[in-house]
């Protein structure tokens, strides 16, 4: 968001970041049947109207101009039903993370509302401390996964792949390294590793050094790096700030990798690196770009699977395929 945008547009992102916030907390509710999909339904309707017509565009923005409340409780009404919701669970730690994401909302709705120098400097030395509160949620998810072992089958196969690659065998003929999935699909010849060599070599080093938890620490690597690649790209301050509050509080993604030690962040990372090297039009950016992906597909098949399609670069398509090459070697040794 650039840092001369106006108090209309920082309400209308707002109300976007919140609308995903209701989609992603972890809560029952909302993770399945209707409630879920008219959720998810309403979020892509309005994202497709605001971004494929100015019209709309310019009508919503009279309305609020003319109803500033009605833009408050935009902000607020489907979070603060989440929260509601919440207040059942219990899973202490989901009701903490609603309470963030609420008291979260709050701020953009007071910062969306109001304007001039005063409210920048005052949003300033309570954006840090809303950042310092954010800081919670992965700490307090990192502790439930350290404490509370809930390691998924996706992070505990990742760990025995790490371990048969070690003694010398080749984790993906090792038939009963993965059961659940042998079992599923009615074949032993399943049970093997189901994701790809540079995940095991990228967990290979923090397994060594803090086992079974060291999958954990990786996702915590991991989210260290996606919050310096919101403070390189994003600009202006303020918007930073915002930016990695909602990184910190999206319940989904901290529960998944800091808990539970799901594994996509790697392959995401790389995604996102190859859209930034992607920018230049040269020669080299389209060689690292492509072996970003390359690389990326090499931790697991999605997303880079779709990126490499969307990148794609006309001018320097060789370079780019030599570097989705170099990426996939890793792949095509096992």
């Amino acid at each position: 968001m650039p840092a001369n945008s106006d108090v209309n547009d920082f309400g209308r992102t707002a109300f976007l970041l919140y609308l995903n916030f209701a989609i992603v907390l972890p809560i029952a509710a909302f993770q399945f049947g209707l409630l879920r999909v008219a959720v998810l339904v309403l979020f892509a309707a309005y994202l497709l109207v605001r971004i494929g017509s100015s019209r709309i565009a310019a009508i919503e923005s009279r309305l609020l101009d003319l109803a500033p409340g009605l833009h408050a409780l935009l902000l607020g009404a489907a979070p603060l039903a989440v929260f509601v919701v919440s207040l059942g669970s219990p899973n202490k730690v989901r009701i903490w993370e609603a309470m963030v994401v609420c008291a979260l909302i709050g701020v953009l709705i007071w910062r969306s509302l109001t304007n001039g120098r005063e409210a920048g400097t005052r949003f300033g030395r309570l954006g840090f401390g809303i950042l310092l509160i954010a800081l919670t949620v992965p700490a307090l998810n990192l502790a439930s996964g350290m404490l509370v072992p809930k390691l998924s089958d996706v992070a505990t196969t990742t760990i025995d792949a790490v371990r048969v690659v070690g003694e010398g065998h080749n984790p993906y003929a090792a038939a009963r390294l993965d059961p659940l999935g042998a079992v599923n699909a009615h074949a032993p010849g399943y049970g093997g590793y189901k994701y790809l060599p540079l995940m095991i070599g990228l967990h290979a080093p923090f397994v060594a050094v803090f086992g079974p938890m060291g999958v954990l620490v990786c996702n915590l690597a991991m989210i260290a790096l996606l919050c310096a690649m919101v403070q390189a790209t994003v600009r202006g301050p303020e918007a930073r700030l915002i930016g990695l509050a909602v990184l910190l509080v999206t319940p989904e993604l901290m529960e998944s990798s800091l808990a539970m030690g799901f594994n996509d962040l790697p392959g995401t990372l790389l995604v996102l690196a190859a859209f930034l090297v992607s920018r230049g039009l040269d020669f080299r950016a389209a060689l690292l770009s492509g072996l970003l992906l390359g690389c990326s597909v090499s931790c697991k098949l999605m997303p880079a699977a779709v990126a490499i399609t969307l990148l794609f670069p006309p001018r320097h398509w060789l370079a780019y395929g030599l570097g989705v090459g170099m990426g996939l070697l890793p792949t095509l040794a096992f």
